[in-house]
C-alpha cells in the first residue's frame, strides 16, 4: 500500500446476474426518457443482446435511439458522432451495449455531452471535462475490458494512431448491468482474448503501487475467479457457470483497477494496439508473463499468494519459487488458449520498438507499475520478443 489515505468509487449500482438484461428498462426510467443506445454494427444483433434491451426500454416507456457504427476500437471520430446523434435526438440518457468498445463510446460521449468543445481538443490538448455528464448505463456482452466499472475511456485518434485515456469519476456508470447470459454467444477467441484481458487486469491491481487492502481483496478474488473458469469457458462456450465466474472476475477487476490503477502490461498495450491494431486482450495476454518476470524481485509475495490459491505450486514453496510457479502457470494458460509467447508472432517490428516505447512512457499504467521500468528496459523487454 503506497499511500496512507484512499478514495475508493464504483458504478452506481452493479446488477448482476443471468437474466439480468430483462431490468435495463426500469432501471433507464430512473435516469431518463429517450435513451441513445451505442453498439456495434453486428454482434449485439445477431445475438438478439439489442432487441432484448430495446424491448425492455420500450416496455418502460423509454423511446429508444441506436447509434451502432462502432467496430473493434473506439476513436475521437465514433464519441463526437454519438455525440452529435445524442444532442440532435435530444437524449437525455444513454446505454453501452457491447464490449468494451461501445461501453468506452457511451461513456466519454455521456461525459463530454454538454462540453461545446471537440472530443479531440479534451484528447489532445488535455482539456478537462464539464462538471456534470449525462447519466449512462453500461450492459457487457463480453467478460473482459471491465469499462462498465471504470471511469476511464480509451480512444484511439486516427490521425495519430496515439491510443490513451480519457477519465472523470463523473463518469462512472449510474448502472452496469452484468448479464453472463449475454456473453454465451461470445467465439472461443473473444472469449479468450477478453478473459484474459480481465484476468491480467486483475493481477495488475492486485500488485499495483496504488493497491490497498480493499482493492486487493476485490484483484486477488477476480483473478481466481477467471483463472478457474476461464479455459471452461473457452472450450464450451455454454458452461453458464463458467460464463458467470467469469464475468463476476472482469467486473471486480474493473471495480480494482479504476481505483489502483495498472501497470507496465496496460502502457505497452495501449500503443502496441494501436500501431498494430490488434485486440487488446491478446497483446494484454502476450506482455502479462514477461512484465511478471520483471516485476519478480518486489512484487513475488504477491504473485506467490496467487499461486498457492490456484494450487499451482508445492506447499512448503518459498515466495520466490511460488512466483516463478505462478508465471510458468500464466505461460501455461496462454498456450492452452491458443495465445502466442511473443509480440514478435503478430507483427512486431525491430524499428518501431523507439516509437512504441515513446508512447509507452507517459503512461498512468506505467507508473502505478509495483517496480519502476526506465526507458532502456521497456526497449530490452519488446526487443525479446522479436
Amino acid at each position: 500500500m503506497s499511500q496512507n489515505q484512499s478514495i475508493f468509487r464504483t458504478p452506481g449500482e452493479v446488477h448482476f446476474g443471468a437474466g439480468a438484461v430483462a431490468s435495463v428498462g426500469r432501471i433507464a426510467k430512473t435516469w431518463g426518457e429517450r435513451a441513445l443506445i451505442i453498439t456495434g454494427a453486428r454482434s449485439a444483433k445477431t445475438t438478439g443482446a439489442l432487441d432484448a434491451v430495446c424491448q425492455s426500454l420500450k416496455a418502460a416507456g423509454v423511446s429508444v435511439v441506436i447509434y451502432d457504427k462502432v467496430g473493434h476500437e473506439p476513436t475521437i471520430r465514433l464519441v463526437e458522432e454519438a455525440r452529435a446523434l445524442a444532442r440532435s435526438e435530444q437524449c437525455d440518457l444513454m446505454i453501452g451495449l457491447g464490449g468494451g468498445s461501445p461501453i468506452d463510446t457511451a461513456k466519454c460521449a455521456a461525459g463530454l455531452f454538454y462540453s461545446p468543445e471537440p472530443v479531440a481538443s479534451h484528447f489532445r490538448d488535455g482539456l478537462e471535462p464539464p462538471d456534470r455528464a449525462l447519466p449512462w448505463i453500461a450492459v457487457p456482452t463480453t467478460a473482459g475490458a471491465g469499462a462498465e466499472a471504470t471511469p476511464n475511456s480509451v480512444l484511439i485518434d486516427e490521425e495519430t494512431k496515439i491510443k490513451q485515456s480519457l477519465r472523470s469519476w463523473r463518469w462512472l456508470a449510474k448502472a452496469a448491468i452484468v448479464d453472463p447470459q449475454l456473453t454465451v454467444s461470445c467465439p472461443p477467441t473473444v472469449t479468450a482474448y477478453s478473459g484474459m484481458d480481465a484476468f491480467t487486469q486483475a493481477v495488475e491491481s492486485y500488485v499495483s503501487r496504488h493497491a490497498t487492502p480493499l482493492t486487493e481483496a476485490i484483484s486477488f478474488e477476480a483473478a481466481l475467479q477467471v483463472a478457474k473458469a476461464l479455459p471452461r469457458a473457452y472450450e464450451n462456450g455454454a458452461d453458464l457457470e463458467a460464463r458467470t465466474a467469469v464475468a463476476w472476475g472482469a467486473t471486480m477487476a474493473g471495480i480494482a483497477l479504476a481505483n489502483a490503477r495498472l501497470g507496465a502490461v496496460h502502457g505497452f498495450a495501449h500503443p502496441v494496439g494501436a500501431f498494430y491494431s490488434l485486440p487488446h486482450g491478446m497483446v494484454c495476454a502476450i506482455l502479462l508473463p514477461w512484465v511478471i518476470e520483471y516485476n519478480l524481485d518486489v512484487a513475488a509475495p504477491k504473485y506467490a499468494r496467487l499461486a498457492r490459491a490456484l494450487d499451482v505450486t508445492a506447499p512448503a514453496s518459498s515466495d520466490e519459487c511460488a512466483a516463478r510457479d505462478f508465471l510458468a502457470y500464466v505461460r501455461e494458460l496462454n498456450a492452452r488458449l491458443g495465445i502466442p509467447a511473443k509480440l514478435g508472432e503478430v507483427g512486431l517490428e525491430r524499428d518501431r520498438i523507439d516509437e512504441i516505447v515513446k508512447h509507452t512512457l507517459p503512461s498512468g499504467s506505467l507508473a502505478a507499475n509495483p517496480k519502476d521500468v526506465p526507458e532502456e528496459d521497456l526497449k530490452a523487454m519488446l526487443a525479446a520478443q522479436l
